[in-house]
């Protein structure tokens, strides 16, 4: 448990080949079923205080009550998952904290000194989320997502269906 943001809900893994690594989740590690957005719709990207838009897929499943996010950039337009990539690495990326109070924990991370690396808006309905830099470690940035009606129903909704998968259906495409 964070005593900034409260419990890890949420493990992002940035991936070259995301159909490989649902795969490699649902089959090997039996954790699924992955609900799999092909065009994640990015409204505005701002990453080390430029604006982009890149193109991404992402894909996310439960295991428990901590949600698995995956995430593949489609191009060469820069961002954190692909400045991860070309960096050489790949797999987790972020662990992220859902909250009610966006806005206020913003704040309180600025206060302990937590500097934002990229913010992004996504999806409709409207999220926000923000990933806070790691400095000096290769990866793991704190990422706050912030909650609203929209997103709460749709992580409620794969948290369920993880709850009762029975190994049909890995892969469930989605729009946002």
């Amino acid at each position: 448990m964070s005593q900034l943001f409260g419990p890890v809900r949420q493990m992002g893994y940035v991936v070259h080949d995301i159909e490989s690594a649902m795969h490699n989740w649902t089959s090997t590690l039996h954790i699924g079923p992955f609900y799999y957005v092909e065009r994640m719709p990015i409204i505005d990207l701002c990453y080390r205080g430029k604006r982009h838009l890149p193109q991404a897929s992402i894909a996310l499943a439960c295991s428990g009550s901590l949600q698995i996010e995956l995430i593949q950039p489609r191009d060469l337009t820069s961002s954190s998952y692909l400045d991860f990539l070309t960096a050489g690495f790949e797999g987790l990326h972020h662990i992220g904290f859902f909250t009610e109070y966006y806005d206020l924990d913003l704040q309180r991370a600025a206060e302990a000194g937590l500097q934002v690396e990229q913010s992004a808006v996504v999806g409709d309905p409207v999220g926000k989320s923000t990933c806070f830099a790691s400095h000096g470690h290769s990866g793991t940035m704190l990422n706050l997502v912030a909650l609203n009606p929209g997103n709460r129903d749709l992580f409620q909704m794969i948290q369920s269906e993880a709850e009762r998968w029975d190994g049909s259906g890995p892969v469930r495409h989605i729009d946002l």
